[in-house]
């Protein structure tokens, strides 16, 4: 209760001073965020190693599933941990726990150093913050009127969809500098691959190229921002017993604070993914006949994808009601309105039974 009331008081003084989303600056808000995930995923573990019973609890829940309260110090450590307080990533007390005491190495082998694949991921944060420096993620111009009539529905759809693309570079540096910074201090260690290689991803929390090339709302949601997508699972989607994805996304909205396009982008999300969901049972199983057939679905897939998970997060950058309005005037919710048909009219197919 206090996290949440703390959180929210945030992100009521960021929209007070700010309600345009003009100035971007870096404030407390992203902290007390990341200190929220991580509270009450604690909280989540404890209340499943101490007041439900085993059979009650799902194989992810049993392996998280915390039988003792932590000391102040381990609460403390855990919560307040320098590699990811700014911009996550989140990571579960367990892993963090193995991770300080030593215990995180595969037994009758030398922990791997870090040292290599956190430059590797420098290097790549790198990389994605330099093409903010080259081309513009600045939306300004849509909100232009007489830009706006200067130009073809295409190019605009077109300059917004690019910069929305670069802005995406941004999490992408946030994001990929931590995880180096974390492997870097020896925490990310995850075993080995089939080929004996070290793997260093137990936390990371973006994979850029699945983000970008993904075949399905799913999978994009799943690589963007790994760690949330977790913890609003864990604590919400599994716990939920009325339509979990529509809550999820809710929760999701609330954490990220009150400005209307943090709304308007996850329960657009929420509405696209049910649609999506839906039709791919129904459509998906027409197209398996021939290689062909699958690859023509998997493009149109990956191509619609793209465009209805930057049409619904343009407005993670617009952030105002005035603006938002404007965004959807401008498209004539077109997106939405095709996710209504297709959700009303498309025939749901039996579900398997399960045995």
């Amino acid at each position: 209760a206090v996290v949440s009331t703390q959180s929210t008081g945030a992100h009521a003084y960021r929209m007070y001073t700010d309600y345009n989303g003009l100035y971007r600056r870096l404030d407390f808000t992203g902290p007390t965020m990341i200190i929220t995930m991580k509270v009450t995923s604690l909280a989540c573990s404890l209340y499943d190693g101490t007041h439900r019973k085993e059979e009650e609890l799902n194989s992810d829940q049993k392996m998280l599933a915390i039988r003792r309260v932590p000391s102040l110090i381990e609460y403390l450590s855990y919560t307040f941990c320098f590699t990811s307080i700014l911009s996550g990533p989140t990571f579960n007390l367990q892993d963090y726990c193995k991770f300080i005491d030593g215990t995180d190495a595969i037994e009758g082998k030398a922990k791997p150093s870090g040292i290599l694949p956190s430059l590797i991921k420098l290097l790549a944060a790198v990389f994605f913050i330099s093409w903010t420096f080259v081309f513009d993620s600045n939306l300004g111009p849509f909100f232009d009127k007489e830009w706006r009539n200067s130009h073809s529905f295409l190019y605009v759809a077109g300059y917004l969809y690019s910069a929305e693309v670069i802005y995406h570079c941004n999490y992408y540096f946030a994001w990929i500098i931590a995880d180096s910074v974390s492997n870097l201090s020896g925490f990310g260690f995850n075993g080995y691959d089939e080929k004996g290689s070290a793997k260093w991803d137990k936390i990371t929390n973006v994979y850029p190229h699945k983000t970008e090339c993904s075949s399905s709302l799913k999978v994009l949601v799943e690589n963007w921002n790994v760690g949330t997508a977790l913890w609003l699972r864990r604590v919400c989607y599994e716990r939920s017993v009325y339509s979990p994805t529509a809550m999820t996304y809710f929760l999701s909205a609330t954490w990220h604070g009150f400005y209307p396009g943090y709304y308007g982008c996850f329960m657009s999300l929420s509405a696209f993914i049910l649609t999506s969901r839906k039709l791919r049972r129904y459509v998906r199983p027409k197209f398996l006949g021939s290689t062909g057939l699958k690859m023509f679905y998997d493009a149109l897939t990956t191509v619609c994808s793209l465009l209805l998970i930057n049409y619904a997060c343009i407005q993670l950058c617009v952030l105002s009601f005035e603006r938002v309005y404007e965004f959807y005037r401008y498209f004539y919710c077109l997106p939405h309105l095709v996710c209504l048909f297709l959700y009303i009219f498309c025939p749901s197919p039996p579900r398997p039974k399960k045995e």
